[in-house]
């Protein structure tokens, strides 16, 4: 008996350079988690949050409401690369866009089973109308005994009242009258409703069906072409050219500069800026800081910083200026510094200074 695909790992050959790496499956230049558990360990343990890019189609606020698949920015990617966290596994152009008649297969599956639900819901309304009219029914000729018990009562008291006060002056009581006219409310008052639960109409769904569940593999789904998948352990590659410029190390060397400092990125562009960076756990923290990364040499001019100072103070955050110096020149500049903490805080050869818009007058 063949052995089961694990989480996070697919039937086709991966030869895996080292055991625990997370696999990242590279799908179209960017790196995705399938994985539930996966994406909870990059999510809680490596301070890696992505962005989940799942939808449904017949959800209306999926918007709000993504799922699987993860997908990882490219700093987030490359850092857990470095740092021998995961691998990629790279997958060919995907996913291959459906024939004509896969999309008229699925529509008209799609369209039956959907009738098939509406004309369920139909007969399970009509059915409980018919119950509840039933049961009112029945309600009625109970209210109605009552009223008729009342009623036969009340004659009978005022007949009674006649003879006491008739010209004998008769105290004679008709009390088996009485007797049988409260034996008559018994038997009048006396209903059984009963309910009956409707059967299953045919032709329409039974109880105990599981239902409609779209289950989501822990991997993308890899042609069966395909035998074996080289990972990918060091960057730049071919299939993931980054950082390949001065403008990527810088971009990568901050995101892991405020990251062992035990901040966390997510995208920034909507804010005017390269990330915005949280104190901690984006679930429980706004953001502090919107950031523009800066190149060494690369000129600033007096209207920017305005307009990243005012940026951040209408957005309510801070601005954060992030000024990166390439490692040749950066240790240059460390020479002949006696302060070894100075030397720690540069190492990785980024500045930070925060701009905050300051209203005077």
């Amino acid at each position: 008996m063949a052995d089961l695909p694990k989480n996070g790992e697919s039937s086709t050959s991966i030869s895996t350079p080292k055991e625990g790496l997370i696999p990242l499956y590279l799908v179209n230049g960017v790196a995705t988690v399938w994985d539930a558990q996966v994406a909870a360990t990059l999510h809680c343990i490596h301070n890696i949050s992505g962005l989940r890019a799942g939808t449904l189609p017949g959800v209306s606020q999926q918007n709000g409401f993504l799922g699987l698949p993860l997908t990882l920015m490219k700093e987030e990617t490359a850092s857990l690369v470095q740092q021998g966290i995961a691998h990629l596994i790279p997958l060919p152009s995907f996913p291959t866009l459906p024939t004509a008649d896969d999309i008229s297969q699925h529509t008209a599956k799609r369209i039956e089973r959907i009738r098939k639900l509406e004309q369920h819901a139909r007969e399970l309304e009509e059915e409980r109308q018919k119950l509840s009219s039933q049961a009112f029914e029945k309600g009625g000729e109970k209210a109605r005994a009552k009223r008729e018990a009342r009623a036969r009562a009340k004659a009978e008291k005022e007949k009674e009242q006649k003879l006491r006060d008739g010209l004998f002056g008769d105290d004679t009581t008709p009390t088996p009258s009485i007797q049988e006219s409260s034996t008559d409310i018994n038997t009048h008052v006396k209903l059984e409703v009963t309910v009956t639960t409707p059967a299953t109409p045919s032709g329409s769904i039974p109880k105990d069906s599981p239902g409609h569940f779209l289950t989501i593999p822990s991997h993308p789904p890899i042609p069966s072409s395909i035998k074996s998948i080289q990972p990918i352990t060091s960057i730049p590659h071919p299939l993931f050219p980054f950082p390949s410029t001065p403008r990527d190390q810088a971009l990568l060397d901050v995101f892991t500069t405020l990251q062992k400092r035990g901040y966390r990125m997510g995208l920034g562009p909507r804010f005017g800026g390269e990330y915005l960076i949280y104190p901690g756990d984006y679930l429980r923290y706004h953001a502090h800081f919107t950031s523009q990364v800066i190149v060494q040499d690369e000129p600033i001019k007096p209207s920017e910083l305005v307009a990243w100072g005012r940026l951040g103070t209408g957005t309510k955050k801070a601005g954060l200026l992030c000024c990166w110096t390439d490692a040749g020149m950066n240790t240059k500049l460390r020479e002949g510094r006696e302060n070894e903490e100075e030397k720690e805080e540069e190492e990785g050869g980024v500045e930070f200074y925060s701009l905050e818009w300051a209203n005077f007058g």
